[in-house]
């Protein structure tokens, strides 16, 4: 990943402090291929849905993601904290989660949306 230099909008990614560079990856694949920039911040909130509200609020761009626990959550800044956009598992595959990030870069865009899967694997 590259570092963006502060003055570049950017998508916001609120983390818990907890969740590991490697579970981060593929969301931050998915954002890098639409070729939007992005912003990691670690922070202490367990609250996925909190972290990506605060995220959206943060962005230049107005779309936030939030990840803690087992959960990856993407939101604007307009919809209220506990209707985010899309929330799914996090880890649950490594295409999912590389989706999650792409959405989240195409929510920037405008452009069609992936789907995501339904069932969570066992």
């Amino acid at each position: 990943m590259r570092n963006v230099p502060a003055q570049v909008p950017t998508i916001k990614l609120h983390a818990n402090s907890k969740i590991t560079d490697d579970q981060l990856t593929q969301v931050l694949l998915g954002v890098e291929e639409e070729s939007v920039p992005i912003e990691v911040v670690r922070e202490d909130e367990l609250n996925p849905l909190e972290l990506a509200h605060n995220a959206a609020i943060a962005s230049s761009l107005g779309i936030g993601i939030g990840i803690s626990l087992d959960y990856v959550v993407v939101t604007t800044e307009k919809l209220p904290t506990e209707r985010p956009y899309m929330a799914t598992w996090l880890g649950d595959s490594w295409i999912n989660d590389r989706h999650v990030g792409e959405n989240a870069a195409r929510l920037v865009k405008r452009t069609p949306l992936l789907r995501l899967a339904l069932e969570r694997s066992a």
